[in-house]
């Protein structure tokens, strides 16, 4: 199907109104901006902010909602795509990484203002993560079956806020992005007890 022009030119708008919103709401809290505040930031009036999203409401259900069913579709894919193996694992840690790198202030947005959220949107975004976080159960029941389902659980769910929290830490550091993304890859093989990455193929 031929996107024309005018679509493209909408999908961009509504882009940057979201990259906006989430820059805002992460420097400043859901709470303290306005509208119009996000609509000055991504160079459109006020009441044009309304052609793309209902509310201001609208727009932080579309940013956490939007980033969880993201990362669980990379998580499928990964694993459509290598299994239930060491390999689908290390990407599973590359591709958090690079969310964690890319979009620090989403994660800076979920933390704070997740409450803000209505309370069937707030269902729906942790649905989407239980699921997220099943997929890297199921890839370390699969690579330690030693292990039981709790445990693999919590250490899915510990190495996933360790590489969240870069996005509170980054700023405090002098290293590059490649530096960060080293360090972390390092720290989550490390705290999963899997060796470490001989290869570039293995990230």
């Amino acid at each position: 199907m031929t996107v024309t022009s005018r679509e493209q030119a909408k999908s961009a708008r509504r882009r940057r109104i979201l990259d906006a919103a989430a820059e805002l709401f992460a420097r400043h809290g859901y709470q303290a901006v306005s509208l119009q505040t996000i609509g000055e930031q991504a160079g459109i009036s006020g009441p044009g902010v309304y052609r793309h999203f209902e509310s201001k409401q609208d727009i932080l259900a579309q940013l956490l909602v939007g980033i969880s069913e993201r990362l669980l579709a990379g998580g499928r894919a990964i694993r459509a795509e290598h299994g239930d193996t060491l390999s689908a694992l290390t990407e599973l840690i590359s591709f958090h990484v690079d969310f964690a790198l890319a979009d620090a202030a989403l994660i800076r947005v979920h933390e704070r203002d997740f409450g803000s959220l209505e309370q069937h949107t707030r269902r729906t975004v942790r649905n989407v993560q239980r699921m997220y976080l099943a997929e890297w159960r199921d890839v370390l029941l699969a690579v330690q079956p030693d292990r039981s389902l709790q445990d693999q659980t919590t250490r899915a769910f510990a190495v996933i806020g360790l590489i969240n929290s870069t996005a509170y830490s980054r700023a405090r550091t002098e290293s590059s992005d490649a530096q960060v993304s080293a360090v972390l890859k390092e720290m989550s093989r490390s705290a999963l007890g899997i060796p470490p990455a001989r290869s570039s193929s293995e990230r």
